[in-house]
């Protein structure tokens, strides 16, 4: 059968109990408690280091005890003499300095959340390896839309609608007539496809201007050309009209 703690912790403060002392020190429990009493130390000393307590005993009957701090322990057992006295006031401060040490590791413990036992490390490395298979997942969830920026974002130059509309999934029909839906692009005329001055001005678009020649002639034309953050303008509307699922370019804040 295991001994009971000589010293254990209570209120974060290493302490024993004039019960243990008691046992240890082969004394009356009634004894001991009349050696506290007696002691001749100040009223601030017995209130700083002797607590008045109780427990139950084989009875059932609720008893009284003190429960002491050390140097409470120390002046109650300095006149207890003979070998065993030596050998357990040796063993108390061995207890007590232990006690010390353990409760300045729990604090250390608690202060940075550190594990105090195998299982809890145990238990800590399982909750780690979770939370970095929910990250990994989460990376993984946002490859695409991490590419997506980058495209817009790391384009140096304004690309033409159709290759926006590659890199967005859209059809190049379908996102000029959607385009002009939203009043985007023009939709009549010679300016036919190309945005409307607010969007220019908002630095959307750029209309690049071109010539083909032909046999008899050459032909002057224009092509509309997206901008990077105009990209991401346009995949904020496809978002919000449903035509693409997810909104990987609401980080730009257009």
């Amino acid at each position: 059968m295991n001994e009971p703690p000589l010293v254990f912790i209570e209120n974060n403060k290493p302490v024993t109990d004039s019960l243990t002392v008691a046992t240890a020190f082969l004394k009356d429990h009634a004894r001991v408690l009349r050696d506290i009493r007696e002691l001749g130390c100040s009223e601030s000393f017995r209130l700083g280091n002797f607590a008045e307590s109780s427990y139950i005993n084989q009875q059932r009957r609720e008893m009284p005890k003190v429960v002491m701090t050390e140097q409470g322990f120390t002046l109650l057992v300095m006149g207890y003499t003979g070998q065993r006295a030596m050998d357990f006031k040796e063993r108390y401060i061995a207890e007590f300095d232990r006690m010390r040490s353990e409760l300045s590791q729990r604090n250390l413990a608690d202060q940075y959340n550190l594990p105090r036992s195998y299982p809890e490390a145990l238990r800590a490395l399982a909750e780690e390896s979770e939370r970095n298979e929910a990250m990994q997942r989460v990376l993984e969830e946002q490859a695409p839309k991490v590419a997506l920026y980058d495209v817009a974002m790391q384009a140096e130059n304004a690309q033409a609608i159709g290759t926006v509309a590659k890199t967005l999934g859209v059809g190049p029909n379908k996102l000029f007539r959607f385009l002009r839906e939203k009043k985007v692009l023009m939709s009549h005329g010679s300016r036919y496809n190309q945005p409307y001055q607010t969007y220019l001005d908002r630095g959307y678009f750029a209309v690049r201007e071109y010539t083909v020649t032909h046999t008899q002639h050459i032909e002057n034309k224009t092509q509309t050309m997206v901008t990077p953050a105009g990209f991401a303008y346009i995949h904020r509307l496809l978002v919000e009209a449903g035509m693409v699922t997810s909104n990987e370019l609401t980080t730009l804040g257009v």
